[in-house]
């Protein structure tokens, strides 16, 4: 079972949607408020972790494992992808070998000698090829996302490995005893990638996991008195496959047939619409397609710790490319690399009309005037909400317009419910809403206008409720809470306002202080009230005369004694 290389924090989860609103295939379900990975349908991108604006996302840290490695009794190599010219681009290598040594690494070897061997057998299959569209292997999550969600087109995948899984069978066939193998990239779909192919690579960890090791073991990057070189030697073409175009260019250089087309396209929604009209690039020649699932290539991967630009990391690999002489590829490429991708398609289920409807209701979308297509919950629009949330992936309560409504409602049930008269109002004496009791407390005339506009919202305050500056000075002073009685139309109110939205909305609740059941609840309060202001004083009292009671007995037993020694003498 391959564990899941992307989890979430639930305590961190902020409720926002963003990963929901972000994913490109919608692989996160929403359950008790917390958002968690559907692992059948992640294609391990890894962009939600860099997007969670609470970092509940998290990456699976596999350095235990990669340490647990250096137990074994077998030599450990680390196998480091092409992006880490940009991600150490303040170190020499030969310093970064050093380092990594010193964590217990037997050799360094790059990635990019495995890249290489994936340019001359893509070379080589290309020129067997007479037509056909033909897509690069190298990236696991775009292969994920073919295998998951466009089967269809799994037979243009090229079938060679990719670049890491190509260079771990490479360092194997070099040594003559079992090695262990932890490859170090920007890659989180790696992860699943080694795990799927065992064999290969032992462990996968990120550039952010490495950097971390290395600072809590206090590795040195300093020059060895032996310069520390790549293990078996320096790659060069195959640096450039972590910027996008990169594999293209290293292709072109080595590519026999001149009837081909090559395009290269980054970006999750990029690759995500080329599938989706791969139907309407023409085919009458060869069309290679690099795609790659990070924006700009590998060096914006999300196991990056380093922040500068793309455009800055892209001119650090262009900096340090170098040529591969046809020599060294011959070399290389005298292992088998071949590898046939199947098809894993997740099961999408198909909902009827009337189920989406039906879905549709229980969110208050009684019509299509009501789908406002917000994107709030986090999908395009209300209809793909509503098939989330009959595939039990969402929440009705993720629907912002819903919960205002539900919440909208259920005020409006408790204010026309309550037994006093009610009122709200803005900043300008504007009525926000007021019930019924408010209305009769007024007089007929303000009763009309109820009827004519439910709750008299919009109409201003200072028009139906004489003492309205009770309202302004409220909201004007800013008081949390306000009690007075009052007089209106001869009878008797207790007025108590309150503040809902500092200097923005108050609430005022008036009773009928001569109304049976409100007197009969006043006179128990204020009975209370002067029951409980009696006894305070008379604690007060019992305590200042329990004071001086204390004070004269000591001053007479004082006297008493002066009197008895005075006796004695």
């Amino acid at each position: 079972m391959i564990l899941q290389s992307i989890y979430t924090e639930k305590n961190n989860c902020q409720d926002c949607y963003k990963c929901v609103r972000r994913c490109p295939v919608k692989a996160i379900k929403i359950e008790d408020h917390s958002a968690s990975i559907i692992t059948e349908l992640c294609i391990n991108c890894g962009y939600c972790t860099t997007i969670c604006p609470a970092g509940a996302k998290k990456i699976r840290n596999d350095v235990a494992a990669a340490k647990n490695l250096f137990n074994s009794g077998q030599k450990v190599i680390a196998a480091f992808a092409p992006a880490w010219v940009s991600e150490f681009s303040e170190h020499k290598a030969s310093s970064f070998i050093s380092a990594l040594k010193q964590l217990g690494f037997h050799e360094v070897s790059e990635v990019a000698l495995g890249a290489e061997m994936v340019s001359e057998s893509v070379n080589q299959y290309l020129n067997q090829q007479e037509t056909g569209l033909h897509i690069s292997s190298c990236c696991p999550t775009v292969v994920s996302l073919i295998q998951k969600y466009y089967p269809e087109h799994i037979d243009k995948v090229v079938p060679i490995m990719s670049p890491m899984l190509a260079h771990a069978a490479y360092l194997r066939s070099l040594q003559t005893e079992p090695i262990k193998i932890v490859f170090i990239g920007p890659c989180i779909a790696k992860k699943n990638e080694a795990e799927e192919h065992e064999g290969l690579v032992d462990v996968s960890i990120t550039f952010q996991e490495l950097s971390e090791w290395l600072e809590k073991e206090s590795a040195y990057f300093e020059e060895s008195e032996t310069e520390e070189l790549f293990y078996p030697n320096k790659a060069a073409d195959g640096s450039l496959y972590p910027v996008d175009g990169g594999m293209i260019n290293s292709l072109k250089s080595q590519i026999t047939t001149v009837d081909l087309d090559f395009m290269s396209f980054s970006g999750r929604n990029s690759v995500k619409d080329v599938l989706e009209n791969l139907e309407g690039i023409e085919t009458d020649k060869l069309c290679f397609l690099e795609l790659l699932s990070c924006n700009g290539g590998c060096v914006n991967g999300p196991g990056c710790s380093e922040n500068n630009s793309i455009a800055k990391k892209r001119a650090n690999i262009i900096r340090t490319h170098q040529q591969t002489s046809a020599q060294e590829r011959m070399l290389k490429n005298a292992i088998e690399i071949s590898l046939d991708y199947e098809k894993s398609q997740v099961n999408i289920p198909k909902h009827s009309g009337e189920d989406i409807l039906e879905s549709l209701k229980s969110i208050g979308k009684l019509s299509s005037k009501d789908e406002l297509n917000c994107s709030g919950c986090g999908y395009e629009n209300c209809r793909d909400f509503a098939e989330a949330l009959l595939e039990e992936k969402a929440e009705s309560s993720m629907c912002v317009s819903y919960m205002r409504k539900v919440a909208q409602n259920k005020a409006s049930v408790l204010l026309q419910k309550m037994p006093y008269a009610v009122v709200m109002c803005d900043d300008k004496l504007k009525i926000i809403e007021s019930n019924l009791q408010f209305a009769e407390m007024l007089g007929e005339e303000t009763c009309e206008l109820f009827n004519d506009i439910p709750g008299l919202e919009g109409a201003h305050l200072k028009a139906v409720f004489p003492p309205y500056k009770l309202f302004q000075n409220a909201i004007k002073l800013d008081l949390e809470k306000f009690d007075k009685d009052i007089r209106i139309e001869g009878k008797l109110y207790h007025l108590s306002i309150f503040t809902i939205q500092k200097h923005k909305i108050i609430c005022g609740i008036l009773r009928n202080l001569q109304s049976p059941e409100v007197r009969n609840e006043e006179v128990i309060k204020r009975t209370k009230e002067v029951i409980l202001e009696n006894l305070s004083t008379v604690q007060q009292v019992a305590f200042l005369l329990g004071e001086n009671a204390a004070k004269t007995e000591t001053m007479l037993n004082t006297i008493v004694q002066s009197y008895e020694d005075s006796e004695n003498v």
